[in-house]
C-alpha cells in the first residue's frame, strides 16, 4: 500500500524546508522515499549535486531513501547516483531502485529525447586536441589552468576552446575545480566514454600492396622521415604502432598516418594501390591532433593513448591490443 503526499511545509530536524513529493509505503513498517521530479535530462554533474542534497534531506528526516524522476538519467549519472545509495526512474525507462528488499533495475535503453549534446561535442576534433593532453599518463595529478590546457594541445588550440571543453568536462563530472586549478576526475572513465564515440573510419584508409617486408617497410620509413623537412613523412598507426609500444597481436599489414606528401610515400615505400590483398595501409588523418604531442623522426608513433583509441575501435583482435597498450601505459597513470 503506497501514499503519495507533499512535504512542500515540512521541516527537517535542523528547521531545514524543502519542496517535493514523499511517497510512504505500508509493508511490514512504514518507508518514505523522497522523489524528486526533474523536467530536463540529469546530466552527471548536476546528478552529483542532487546526490548530495538528497543525503542531506534523508539525514534531516524527510524521507528513508532518494528517487530521482527525469526524462533520462545518462549511465555516468545513474552511476553516480547509485554509489550515493540513491535511485532513478527516466522516461525512457531506465531504473533503478535498491530499497530494503525491493531491487529493481533497467538500463541501457537510449535516450528518447533529445541526444546529450554535452557529451557528443567533448568528442569533436578540436575538443579531442584537449582531450589528449588532459588524459596523457605523464599529466596525471596535476592541476591545470585553462591557458594551460590550450597551451599543451596539439596542435594548439585557442583559450576560448579550452575554455569550453573544460566546461563540458565539468558538466560531465570528469573535472573539478580546486584551489590549485582544474583537475581531472575519473580518466579511465573518460577514456571509455571517448572509445564508445571514436570511429577510426574517420580517417580516410587508402590501401596498398608492397613487395617490402615488415622490416624493410620500417627501415624505408625511417630513412624518409630522417630527410623530410617537416620532421615526419609518416608516423606508425594501429597495430604497427601497438608492435613498437606494447607488442601482443601481430599483424601482416602495415599501419602508417600520412603526415608528408603521399606521392613521396608511395615511392619511398614501394607502393601500389590495390582494391584488396593489401599489406599496407596509409591513413590520411581526420586530423592533426592525432599526432599529439609531437611527431619526431627518425621512427614516430602515435602516442598509447591514440595508439588505444585507433585499436579500440579495430576489428581483428583490436580489442585485446588494445588492453596491452593500456594495462602498460595508462592503467597505472589513471589509477594514482
Amino acid at each position: 500500500m503506497a501514499r503519495v503526499g507533499s512535504f512542500r511545509r515540512q521541516r527537517g530536524r535542523s528547521g531545514t524546508t524543502i519542496a517535493g513529493l514523499v511517497v510512504q509505503f505500508k509493508r511490514g513498517g512504514r518507508v518514505r522515499w523522497i522523489v524528486d521530479e526533474r523536467t530536463l535530462p540529469l546530466k552527471p554533474r548536476a546528478a552529483e549535486l542532487a546526490a548530495f542534497e538528497y543525503q542531506q534531506y534523508v539525514m534531516e528526516g524527510f524521507g528513508d531513501y532518494a528517487v530521482v524522476l527525469a526524462p533520462y538519467v545518462s549511465p555516468r549519472s545513474a552511476e553516480i547516483l547509485a554509489r550515493a545509495g540513491e535511485g532513478f526512474f527516466d522516461l525512457s525507462g531506465n531504473c533503478r531502485l535498491v530499497s530494503g528488499p525491493l531491487f529493481i533495475e533497467r538500463t541501457g535503453l537510449p535516450n528518447a529525447f533529445a541526444r546529450n549534446p554535452g557529451l557528443r561535442s567533448l568528442f569533436t576534433p578540436g575538443s579531442e586536441r584537449v582531450l589528449r593532453a588532459a588524459l596523457d599518463p605523464a599529466q596525471q595529478r596535476r592541476a591545470w589552468t585553462v591557458r594551460q590546457l590550450a597551451e599543451a594541445a596539439y596542435p594548439g588550440v585557442s583559450v576560448g576552446q579550452a575554455h569550453r571543453v573544460a566546461t563540458l568536462m565539468e558538466e560531465q563530472a570528469f573535472l573539478q575545480r580546486g584551489e590549485a586549478g582544474l583537475e581531472l576526475r575519473e580518466p579511465e572513465k573518460l577514456l571509455g566514454a571517448w572509445a564508445e564515440h571514436y570511429r577510426f573510419e574517420r580517417s580516410a584508409a587508402a590501401r596498398f600492396y608492397s613487395p617490402l617486408g615488415v622490416p624493410e617497410l620500417h627501415e624505408r620509413l625511417a630513412v624518409a622521415n630522417q630527410r623530410d623537412k617537416a620532421g615526419a613523412l609518416g608516423v606508425l598507426a594501429s597495430f604497427s604502432a601497438a608492435e613498437v609500444l606494447a607488442p601482443f597481436v601481430r599483424q601482416h599489414r602495415f599501419f602508417v598516418y600520412r603526415r608528408g606528401g603521399r606521392a613521396r610515400l608511395v615511392r619511398e615505400l614501394e607502393l601500389k594501390p590495390v582494391s584488396s590483398g593489401e599489406n599496407v595501409v596509409v591513413l590520411e588523418p581526420y586530423d592533426e591532433g592525432v599526432f599529439y604531442p609531437e611527431p619526431k623522426a627518425p621512427m614516430p608513433v602515435t602516442c598509447p593513448l591514440q595508439t588505444y583509441l585507433d585499436l579500440k575501435a579495430s576489428p581483428a583482435r583490436g580489442e585485446e591490443a588494445a588492453q596491452a597498450v593500456f594495462a602498460k601505459y595508462l592503467r597505472k597513470a589513471y589509477d594514482r
